[in-house]
């Protein structure tokens, strides 16, 4: 019987990660982005995006934010592309390591949704508040229910990239709101490398409520990719967050 090694989420999957995102177009993400937060930051803004993975999408935005840093909690996927010269920190969204503060600072790709209880929500949402300057604005996406049970069945697949056979078997939980994802990648040796990816779904409204625990609050909320407003039914959501002062009052 072939060996069976479980990984840590992105450390076996880095090898295929560009395939299986082979469709996403981090150039139309990376200019989304880049027009609904013009308003909010200066010209030339001080930028950390959160878990950036593979650095796809940090090398599109980069054409707009020069002055760039990013970070990830998986030491693979954030050295799959040695040639950037983009600065690189392995760390935790929910404990971040930097004494500088941000004009802005974005997570994309539904990465908030790896935070499975609130209580880690909340403690990303602190830290994020104890780096951002006091007009600095936080931007991420998260999945929403809808968005699952629209494509569950669209996530199970199967593949060969660069000679590694993989599979990846998708499936909601809809009474414990988990998303979860399981990575199959066969090895030529005959090993398998497994990897589970959870995402806890929050309703909608969870988010407003775990924000207004921390110093920040919602300056607008966007269906992903539109300008128009969220809501419940939503299969996916655009937050932009302020920081309030000291004093709880608004900027």
């Amino acid at each position: 019987m072939k060996k069976q090694i479980i990984s840590k989420p992105y450390e076996a999957l880095s090898v295929i990660y560009d395939h299986l995102m082979k469709n996403v177009r981090y150039d139309f993400w990376a200019e989304y982005i880049n027009f609904i937060v013009q308003d909010y930051i200066p010209k030339k803004p001080k930028v950390l995006e959160l878990a950036a993975g593979n650095l796809k999408f940090a090398n599109r935005i980069k054409s707009h934010f020069k002055n760039i840093v990013v970070s990830d909690i998986s030491y693979n996927m954030l050295h799959h592309t040695a040639k950037t010269k983009i600065p690189r920190i392995c760390c935790n969204m929910t404990e971040l390591p930097f004494k500088r503060k941000f004009d802005l600072v974005i997570s994309s790709f539904d990465s908030v949704n790896y935070l499975t209880t609130k209580t880690k929500l909340l403690a990303l949402f602190k830290e994020v508040e104890k780096i951002l300057n006091d007009d600095g604005i936080f931007t991420f996406d998260v999945v929403l229910e809808n968005n699952c049970i629209s494509y569950e069945k669209y996530a199970n697949r199967k593949g060969t990239y660069k000679g590694i056979n993989f599979e990846q078997i998708s499936n909601y939980d809809r009474e414990k709101k988990f998303h979860k994802n399981i990575f199959n990648i066969f090895l030529p040796t005959g090993e398998t490398l497994t990897e589970v990816h959870k995402q806890k779904i929050f309703p909608f409204f969870t988010y407003f409520e775990v924000i207004a625990k921390s110093n920040l609050y919602v300056v607008d909320c966007y269906k992903t990719f539109t300008f128009d407003k969220a809501d419940a039914d939503s299969e996916r959501a655009q937050f932009i967050l302020k920081r309030s002062n000291q004093n709880g009052l608004i900027h």
